[in-house]
């Protein structure tokens, strides 16, 4: 059976890279820890991509849709960068800062 936490993350529809490196982050190390700013992370990403889909059937052009893409683009930049903030100071907490350094490396590898 699939934990919860990885399903969550196969099920979320994120971009493919994004789903390999949350995947590979939690094979490293999968404690209530990391899993719950991924949780947070997933979490954004449903509200980001739901306001999406609504903002693009609004959208009356082309330079409108590109721009709904734009943002939907920043904001996707804005919660990996809470991710990656929210997962630092949950392992400086718990002491485990140098694994969050190989996750990184090994995970945001594009």
């Amino acid at each position: 059976m699939f934990p919860t936490i990885y399903r969550d993350v196969c099920e979320a529809g994120i971009d493919g890279r994004m789903e390999a490196m949350l995947l590979r982050m939690l094979e490293y190390n999968s404690t209530p820890g990391v899993q719950e700013p991924v949780r947070r992370f997933l979490l954004s990403y449903r509200i980001m991509s739901d306001a999406f889909d609504a903002s693009c059937r609004r959208a009356h052009s082309a330079e409108d849709a590109v721009e709904c893409y734009f943002q939907f683009a920043k904001n996707q930049c804005a919660a990996a960068e809470a991710l990656r903030e929210n997962l630092r100071a949950t392992l400086d907490a718990d002491g485990t800062r140098g694994e969050l350094a190989a996750m990184l490396r090994d995970g945001f590898t594009f």
